[in-house]
């Protein structure tokens, strides 16, 4: 249903409704897949009669899934569905029926939401094929290389009735479950009854439809216990019309794949929740996205929390009655959005519009003579009330959820300038980190450089040495004043520091002796380039934290710096063009100018990626004055002044909510009525509510090819028979109009473009169904047959009591003859069978999917027979059923206190100190009418009844004196301190400040301080376990372990306190 964050909403403010299902997996043994035998127990702990299941939520998530890939083939996704099917069957174990409902034709009021839904699909699969083309021509133009031509997406548009992939899922559903009747023991037991596209009606609703019908009828078990599986959130109310409180709804938690779908926060990686990480380089399994865990909507839980949220706290002129409470909360909760009509301006689920009506409902109900609804219909005059205070409040509520946005925005702007800021830093830190670390690093290679200098230096000084020698010896006996010379020049060098050595003799020499000046030379000069290469990198680093983003941040600098080094080896040798000048001289320079206009430039990317509130223009500005003039202006073309204009919207809309709770109650009343405007009315215009008629024409559902022809864009024409594609393509079309390839997309105030209101043009039925009539004389047998309208079946294996019975209707002579179901045989299952044409009994079941190795069944051990709903002949009667049994409370006292106080009150959750059995604090409960703490820990009856009505037996119990078992009556009296029994293992010094309670015979007390209304009670248990310390608990009295003012311990109804 078209209600934004409802199940959000329900299981927040509800949370004993949802439970998660215990799932039993199957095993492997030795290579070997052992399934999941479906015969055993349930390991939910409780049995199943019916399993309904909408089929459209288990078919789109298996042909497009979120978290995988998708199936590449039209019969791969058959096997996908085989499996899910499987899943939930082995999770519910039906022990009766299987009901599956595929979406057929829908009405009018429908198709419009699934025009816009189609429509909008194919433009974004348009623009997502533009951008691709866009992307291969860049590529191509900068490569040379032309990509490939991509495939054609899979168009998800054909899970429309009357296209040739229904009628594939419709044959693959009939052999699925021939396949189990002849191959697992658990589906022999039960009957199925398949329910196709081309049987009008929702899914949801046929399966409502078949529930109601069954109701009526005496046969009908009023015990029976039904899970019905779906993702859609008007499955709430459904469940809840249809009164019977063994009920449950099935569906995926999407708070599981919502959390999954995060990063974690310690390591970043995907696939696992962060309280079950390993830590950062750690291997931590991950969970399968496809294994997704389901859970249980329990709707008689949430019947129990109704009746404590509905029941008003002043006397009515009339009897309480839950059913019909029930009732009224349902049709008030159609005032924030469905799938048929929009939700008003001014009720918003996030800003609590539901709480606002039902407490608006309670307050009026006290002043009516009955409730708002029965069976269905609307009584236009009681609700008027309710609508005249929403419109009293209307422009109080546009000017404060302005406030709460602008609180929101500058919030968001806080939190995005502390971001920066916070970045900035972490840049800086990690910029000085990195000149730390390259500085290092240059300081470590001149080092290397300086030793390697210096043993090449040795060993040109040892080698100099040798050749002196050698020349030495051969020198003439004339030359050895000038070698003296030569050698006290040398050492006179070597004394200043010099490395050069000036050594004449031979070329030889001569050559020796400049290669090692050079050196010295080289080395001297490597010297001072690798001092000024230090410089250099720590300006570069610096110079660096201007152009890193919080991408390039998401290792440690250290690591970065290390990854980057080992790539491309030494930082120092690979900087070009550092120029050697002084980080002082840096910074007055350049860096001024590289911080502006870096600053600038993340300032454009974060208001691109985040655009301001601002930006978002919304025209009318509810919260301005003038607001009413603008909207109706904008967005219906007419003048807010025009009060016929203005009511005639507000009569169309009053029509649609009566239309819709006839639809959930009833089943569809008009198939040809719609909604004809894209835009809600205002509430403060709801004015004369009981003038309007709310009758209705029933008509007749559309069908298939002419429901296509009317949701589907013409980009999606391939899933119609040719012949209608020039109706859809063509510029002479007479509906060419229908078809537009462009149209605006409305915010209408939101901030997402899902939340839009897509500005189609409403169809023009009869133009429509005049063109397309007359093409059907174009079209083949095999297209005609997808076209018309079809008939729910009936299968049971042979195994069932029920297959005789069916195999008689075959070898009647009268083939279109309606045979009543036994009721016996059936599992009191009401309504009529007849032979089914394309059907022939102990024959082989042909297989729609071979291209997957899916064979025939040849020896086909089940039977199939159309199924006919009963006619009871009077519409549905929403009350309990006679001879039902209601499911056991659930509620504790504090969740039902947490209800009443809106989760400001009521204790949930686990024990608040130490020791766990006597610690609770019910303190506030003794301040609050209508609490059931006694009751709920075994100590007298309840206050209420299951009506919500004070209970006698409560209140002769609280007459009555105190003693064993007995609550506080009128004549309680504290007892004298002599009459008090010393406590076994205690002291019997008692603190000054004591002062005794009438506690229970064969139990003491004892406290410390001041007391009201009596002190801490010290438990036997405790006194048993506690004899040695005796001592401190005396001194500080019993307070749970901590001495300081414990709130509760005596469990009878006191609220005790030690010492603050």
């Amino acid at each position: 249903m078209g209600v934004a964050a409802f199940y959000r909403w329900l299981i927040r403010k509800y949370p004993k409704v949802q439970s998660r299902v215990v799932e039993e997996k199957s095993s492997n043994f030795n290579g070997i897949d052992i399934p999941v035998d479906a015969t055993k127990p349930n390991p939910n702990g409780v049995e199943f009669d019916n399993l309904y299941l909408d089929m459209n939520g288990i078919v789109h998530p298996c042909c497009h899934p979120q978290f995988k890939e998708a199936p590449e083939t039209e019969e791969q996704m058959m096997l996908e569905v085989f499996k899910c099917l499987d899943r939930v069957f082995n999770m519910i174990r039906p022990r009766k029926l299987v009901y599956m409902a595929l979406d057929g034709v829908a009405p009018r009021a429908k198709m419009n939401q699934q025009r816009s839904r189609r429509f909008r699909a194919a433009q974004e699969a348009e623009e997502k094929e533009k951008e691709r083309a866009k992307m291969a021509e860049e590529v191509f133009q900068a490569t040379g290389v032309k990509q490939p031509e991509p495939k054609k997406p899979w168009d998800s548009n054909c899970i429309t009735p009357g296209t040739p992939f229904m009628e594939l899922l419709a044959k693959s559903l009939r052999y699925y479950i021939a396949l189990k009747f002849n191959s697992d023991p658990a589906w022999r037991s039960v009957k199925v009854i398949l329910s196709d596209s081309n049987v009008p009606g929702e899914g949801e609703h046929k399966i409502m439809d078949y529930i109601r019908r069954q109701r009526m009828m005496p046969a009908h078990d009023p015990n029976t216990t039904h899970v019905l599986y779906g993702l859609d959130a008007d499955l709430i109310m459904l469940s809840l019309a249809t009164h019977e409180p063994h009920f449950r709804i099935l569906r995926e938690d999407v708070s599981w794949a919502d959390a999954l779908s995060k990063p974690c926060r310690n390591c970043g990686k995907l696939g696992h929740f962060t309280n079950e990480c390993r830590g950062p380089g750690q291997d931590t399994p991950s969970h399968d996205p496809g294994e997704q865990p389901f859970v249980f909507a329990h709707i008689d839980i949430l019947r129990e929390y109704l009746s404590y949220e509905l029941k008003p706290t002043k006397a009515l002129p009339f009897p309480f009655d839950l059913e019909r409470a029930i009732d009224d909360w349902v049709f008030l909760c159609f005032f924030v959005g469905n799938d048929f009509l929009p939700h008003l301006p001014s009720l918003e689920i996030r800003e609590g519009a539901i709480e606002k009506l039902v407490g608006f409902w309670k307050d009026e109900l006290v002043n009516q003579s009955g409730y708002i609804t029965h069976n269905g219909d609307v009584d236009l005059f009681r609700i008027q009330p309710i609508m005249d205070k929403i419109g009293e409040l209307e422009e109080e509520t546009f000017k404060e959820r302005k406030r709460k946005e602008d609180d929101r925005e500058r919030q968001r702007q806080r939190n995005h300038n502390r971001n920066q800021i916070n970045n900035e830093a972490r840049l800086e830190s990690a910029a000085d980190e990195m000149a730390a670390v390259a500085a290092a690093n240059a300081r470590r290679q001149r080092e290397t450089a300086q030793k390697q200098q210096a043993d090449a230096n040795a060993k040109n000084f040892a080698a100099a040495s040798i050749l002196k020698a050698r020349l030495a010896a051969a020198a003439k006996p004339e030359d050895k004043a000038k070698e003296k010379l030569s050698t006290a020049k040398a050492d006179e060098a070597s004394d200043d520091g010099e490395d050069e050595i000036m050594i004449s003799g031979s070329n030889d020499a001569a050559t020796t002796t400049s290669a090692v000046k050079r050196t010295a030379e080289e080395r001297d000069q490597e010297e001072t380039e690798s001092c000024n290469e230090e410089e250099a990198v720590a300006t570069h680093a610096k110079l660096a934290k201007v152009n890193l983003s919080d991408t390039e941040m998401a290792e440690p600098p250290a690591k970065q710096l290390k990854f980057e080094s080992e790539q491309n080896g030494s930082n120092t040798e690979q900087l070009d063009g550092a120029a050697p000048a002084t980080e002082d001289e840096v910074e007055t320079t350049d860096m001024g100018d590289a911080i502006e206009t870096e600053s600038v430039m993340d300032t454009s990317e974060v208001n691109n990626e985040t655009p301001a509130a601002d930006e978002i223009v919304d025209p009318v500005k509810f919260h301005e004055e003038g607001y009413k003039q603008r909207y109706y202006g904008l967005k219906f073309n007419i003048a807010a002044s025009d009060k016929e204009k203005v009511s005639k919207i507000v009569e169309h809309y009053v029509r649609g909510l009566c239309w819709v709770l006839k639809y959930y109650y009833q089943g569809c009343v008009s198939w040809g009525w719609y909604y004809p405007y894209h835009y809600a009315p205002l509430a403060s215009d709801f004015q004369d509510l009981d003038m309007f008629d709310a009758s209705f024409e029933l008509g007749a559902p559309l069908r298939p090819y002419e429901q296509l022809m009317g949701v589907l864009p013409a980009r999606s024409r391939h899933n119609l028979p040719q012949p209608f594609s020039p109706l859809m393509t063509s510029q002479d079309s007479p509906i060419i109009d229908f078809y537009p390839t462009d149209f605006p997309l409305d915010l209408n105030g939101k901030k997402h473009l899902w939340q839009a209101v897509i500005l189609l043009p409403f169809i023009d039925q009869k133009r429509l169904l005049d063109e397309v009539q007359k093409v059907y004389s174009q079209l083949s047998p095999e297209e005609v047959a997808r076209n018309e309208r079809g008939h729910e079946i009936l299968l049971v294996s042979s195994a069932h009591p029920l297959y005789e019975s069916l195999c008689d209707v075959y070898t009647s002579p009268d083939a279109d003859k309606k045979v009543p179901l036994s009721p016996r045989s059936s599992d009191r299952m009401s309504g009529t069978v007849s032979c089914d044409p394309r059907y022939v009994p102990h024959t082989k079941c042909e297989s729609p999917l071979h291209d997957v190795d899916m064979n025939d069944i040849e020896d086909d051990r089940s039977i199939t027979v159309f199924f006919h709903q009963p006619e009871p002949g009077t519409s549905h009667n929403a009350v309990l059923l006679p001879g039902v049994k209601l499911p056991r409370r659930a509620l504790t006292s504090g969740d039902i206190e947490f209800v009443r106080t809106g989760g400001k009150s009521g204790y949930r959750g686990g024990p608040r100190n130490s020791r766990g059995e006597n610690n609770h604090d019910y303190g506030h409960f003794y301040r609050q009418q209508g609490n059931d703490v006694s009751a709920d820990r075994g100590r007298g009856p309840r206050r209420y009844d299951e009506q919500g009505n004070l209970t006698a037996s409560y209140q002769q119990y609280h007459q009555q004196p105190m003693g064993r078992g007995r609550g506080r009556g009128s004549s309680y009296r504290p007892r004298p301190p002599s009459q008090i029994p010393p406590a076994v293992g205690h002291s019997n010094s008692r603190p000054s400040g004591y002062t005794p309670f009438a506690s229970r015979h064969g139990r003491s007390s004892a406290a410390t301080g001041p007391s009201q209304g009596g002190s801490t009670y010290r438990g036997s248990s405790y006194r048993r376990h506690t004899a040695n310390r005796n001592d401190a608990r005396n001194e500080q009295g019993y307070d749970g372990g901590k001495g300081n003012g414990y709130r509760g311990g005596y469990r009878g109804g006191y609220r005790g306190h030690g010492r603050k």
